[in-house]
């Protein structure tokens, strides 16, 4: 159990670094575009390494994440990059929902703390929001996404091997990328930054992140994967003021440390119910 909440926390630590090295690629490319080709190559690596895999389990992991990264780059057009940030992270609070409904998977007392603390957590590192707009409503149909996908991650792997869950999705979410850029006739233009940016995004955050949790979240399950994701956006907070210069408000920290004892406390309580 130990072992697969650290390759998790891992994984989350990985998937938050994403998102500075993504914001400096994406100055110079249609975001679009930018999510099209980072899953492609994501594809060929994957296919080289892992093979074909299973066909129908990893189409459904694929539609759900490509309509989870469709909805938020194009949401994000139309909201603040702060209310984005927090209500993106609000797939927390779908997922015990999803999980009941998929798996039975109830939450326990720690957990539920856990998830509550998570929501003033996020709402303080997202530096508060104000009105409402299609761009959040979009943003919103982007949390259920990401919450079903994590879901779906712990069902599936427990069916089949995590090796096989991997190059369909990716082939489906690029599939669907095409499409959609042909739809909005995105421009295609590229640097060499941005390509730099795209292949790390590619290597570290589709086929390492995605392949930790599909190996490890079905021994933890939904509810604890979720919290143990919260480090996600802190690390990428932190990775941020760092890579990007970008500074953190007092509340902001407040944030990121409750968003951190949020996960102590479900870890916690592994060693009360086990």
């Amino acid at each position: 159990m130990k072992k697969s909440i650290y390759f998790l926390l891992i994984a989350a630590g990985l998937m938050g670094s994403t998102f500075p090295i993504q914001k400096l690629g994406l100055n110079s490319v249609d975001p679009l575009f930018y999510l099209t080709l980072r899953f492609l190559i994501a594809t060929i690596i994957s296919f080289f390494i892992f093979k074909k895999g299973n066909v129908y389990y990893s189409i459904i992991l694929g539609f759900v994440l490509s309509i989870g990264y469709i909805t938020q780059i194009i949401g994000i057009n139309y909201t603040t990059a702060s209310k984005a940030g927090f209500i993106t992270s609000q797939y927390i609070v779908f997922i015990p929902i999803f999980s009941y409904i998929i798996e039975k998977e109830k939450i326990n007392i720690f957990q539920g703390i856990s998830f509550f603390l998570s929501i003033i957590g996020s709402y303080l590192l997202a530096g508060g929001i104000n009105g409402f707009n299609i761009g959040d409503i979009l943003m919103i149909f982007c949390a259920v996404s990401f919450a079903l996908h994590i879901v779906l991650i712990t069902k599936f792997s427990k069916k089949v091997q995590e090796k096989n869950l991997l190059t369909i999705q990716f082939l489906t979410v690029s599939i669907i990328g095409i499409i959609a850029s042909f739809i909005f006739k995105v421009s295609t233009n590229i640097t060499t930054l941005s390509f730099y940016t795209i292949l790390y995004s590619a290597i570290v955050g589709s086929i390492i992140v995605i392949y930790l949790q599909l190996k490890f979240q079905k021994n933890v399950g939904s509810n604890l994967t979720a919290i143990i994701f919260l480090i996600q956006p802190v690390f990428s907070a932190f990775l941020s003021a760092i890579i990007l210069n970008e500074k953190m408000s007092k509340n902001q920290i407040y944030g990121a440390i409750i968003l951190l004892l949020s996960i102590l406390i479900s870890n916690y309580s592994k060693k009360v119910y086990n």
